[in-house]
């Protein structure tokens, strides 16, 4: 046996233990290793870790479908959390699974190291952050220091806007856009953060979006992580209204629709993520949160995010110009995938 601390580690088997002889050479080898085990870099420095998380103190504001789930992830990781929503009943279930609860964003920032932001639109933002309607925002509450997380799809030019007001107060922001697979990622802790701003100021946030994610991208600097989520949702929603249109003809040609994607997928040449993932996709439609006209309102939202983006830096875009215009007021008729 080995102590060190409160740990002790056996380093016989179980041969041993029940008696039989050990070679020496086999004996001093185990006692190294036990050793080298207890002198581990990677032990050591994930126990600090732990410790630097138990002291971070974040502040969580939107508490809808991507933020319930995130949030209760970073109460079970062990973070001092403090949470704000418009409603009550989802306040109500984060505190009873241990977080602290606020009546304003304000409130929520104080203390807070990290505040993350994951609410819906634009001008939500802006009022969360900035304040409106006699209600104070984070930055009314915000220490100097404190790293806001900017969740939401929204323009890399809103962040930069957020971004310099915060700085008046020196507070710091980033955008750390999700993906990944939505709110069952977002509950599973496995999403997919997309992220844009200083190296201090991410490596600051680092184990609070490790906590609810899989894979932390740091992009480069502010407003590039919205900008690489904008750029996959257009490459998404773009291959969506594709896949559409090709089973619009095979049905004309009599081909049913299961066969032509199964087809399509044996084939390879034209295979995709979203043609084989076709019934996914439906059935997402179908079953959301937000109704058929909410994910029909989301695919529209991103892409004229995505043009005002290729407008604002100059970007040659015709068939992304041809899809807003042309196509996409047309898709609410029928639906996203039929």
């Amino acid at each position: 046996m080995i102590s060190s601390g409160s740990d002790t580690v056996s380093l016989l088997p179980a041969t041993a233990a029940s008696g039989l002889p050990l070679h020496p050479t086999t004996r001093i080898i185990l006692i190294l290793i036990g050793r080298q085990g207890h002198r581990c870099p990677e032990r050591r420095a994930a126990r600090a870790a732990h410790e630097e998380v138990r002291k971070m103190h974040v502040g969580f504001i939107g508490l809808g479908n991507m933020g319930a789930g995130m949030a209760r992830n970073l109460v079970a990781e062990g973070f001092e959390l403090t949470v704000r929503d418009v409603r009550p009943e989802p306040m109500r279930a984060l505190a009873e699974a241990g977080a602290k609860t606020a009546d304003t964003a304000a409130d929520a920032a104080a203390n807070a190291d990290v505040v993350c932001v994951a609410v819906f639109s634009e001008p939500q933002i802006r009022d969360t952050v900035l304040g409106a309607d006699g209600e104070p925002g984070v930055l009314a509450g915000a220490r100097p220091g404190t790293v806001v997380v900017l969740h939401s799809t929204v323009s890399p030019h809103l962040v930069r806007e957020i971004a310099a007001a915060a700085a008046e107060h020196d507070v710091r922001v980033i955008d750390a856009a999700m993906s990944g697979g939505g709110d069952t990622a977002a509950t599973a802790g496995t999403l997919t953060f997309l992220v844009g701003g200083g190296d201090d100021d991410v490596a600051r946030a680092r184990p609070v979006l490790a906590a609810m994610s899989r894979t932390v991208h740091h992009v480069g600097p502010l407003g590039t992580g919205v900008t690489s989520k904008i750029i996959s949702n257009f490459l998404l929603d773009g291959n969506i209204t594709l896949v559409r249109e090709a089973l619009r003809i095979a049905a004309r040609a009599a081909i049913p629709e299961s066969r032509i994607l199964e087809i399509v997928a044996d084939s390879k040449v034209g295979s995709s993520w979203v043609s084989t993932s076709w019934a996914a996709i439906r059935g997402h439609e179908e079953s959301s949160w937000n109704g058929k006209d909410g994910v029909v309102a989301m695919y529209k939202k991103d892409l004229s995010l995505a043009l005002d983006l290729a407008r604002t830096d100059g970007a040659d875009t015709p068939v992304l110009e041809f899809i807003v215009d042309e196509v996409a007021p047309h898709v609410g008729e029928h639906g996203l995938t039929r």
